[in-house]
């Protein structure tokens, strides 16, 4: 049981750490103009996402050693799930074009 929880566990972070690296290629895409097809709302998800990791003003101030970096570590995995259409959308256009 241990070992499947633990499998798991690096799916989960595989995972994770791949939508990661599809949302810089498809950032990276869209800004030579390469790629749009991008929905206004995960534009805004995305943005909104960055200014709240920024910004010095956070429901868990930045200044709590570790605490401080939970909310916005949050708001990445979150923005990452409400991006998961569009950038399953972006791997199959990457995919189709090689």
């Amino acid at each position: 049981m241990m070992q499947l929880n633990n499998l798991v566990k690096v799916g989960l972070w595989r995972r994770l750490l791949e939508d990661f690296r599809l949302l810089g290629a498809l950032i990276k895409d869209y800004w030579k103009g390469e790629y749009r097809d991008v929905s206004l709302g995960s534009i805004a998800v995305f943005v909104l996402s960055i200014v709240y990791v920024l910004s010095p003003i956070d429901i868990l101030s930045d200044f709590i050693p570790l605490l401080g970096q939970i909310d916005d570590a949050f708001i990445l995995l979150f923005c990452i799930y409400l991006l998961e259409k569009d950038l399953k959308k972006y791997q199959n256009w990457k995919s189709n074009r090689s």
